[in-house]
């Protein structure tokens, strides 16, 4: 018996534990983003670090901004609404169908990624950014952000291709 996109996206739709796998992947990604700040944070004062290759090293790095240091003093209401609208987003989605797998891992990746930075800013009033690249610093939140991002928007555009080349189903 062959299983179509169509009836995965109905399953995964109507089943609570993509809600769950959502979850697990989110909160991986929050335990292992908060572990290493904490390493950091330990490990070094800030502006403190080691050189790993190239233009790259391990630095404590404070930032009291968004997206690069904007919005210094406004971010963690920008970071709670932020959160709220992927996971209307999600829900919104799935309850059309295209809960599918790729969309619960980006969508769990951003989850994840938003909620260990926004930790950061409960807890410290800033973000630990620990990944340096010549001028900019990130972390793991940051980087689960962005792969969650390219992966539900490759998702997306996926699904919409897929939808234009169905072919139609006759009455019958």
């Amino acid at each position: 018996m062959e299983v179509t996109n169509r009836q995965l996206d109905v399953q995964a739709t109507s089943n609570p534990l993509r809600w769950l796998a959502l979850l697990g992947v989110a909160f991986s990604v929050l335990a292992i983003d908060q572990a290493l700040k904490e390493s950091v944070r330990s490990a070094f004062d800030p502006g403190e670090g080691v050189h790993l290759f190239g233009a790259y090293s391990i630095q404590h790095f404070q930032n009291t901004g968004v997206a690069g240091g904007g919005f210094e003093g406004n971010a963690l209401p920008l970071a709670i609404l932020a959160l709220m609208f992927v996971l209307g987003v999600y829900e919104f989605l799935a309850q059309r169908g295209h809960a599918r797998v790729s969309l619960i891992v980006g969508f769990g990746l951003l989850v994840g990624g938003g909620l260990g930075n926004l930790v950061d800013r409960a807890r410290l009033g800033l973000v630990t950014d620990f990944i340096r690249n010549d001028d900019h610093a990130y972390n793991i939140a940051d980087i689960a952000i962005f792969t969650g991002g390219v992966i539900v928007l490759v998702a997306l555009i996926g699904s919409l291709v897929r939808g234009r080349h169905q072919p139609t189903r006759s009455a019958g």
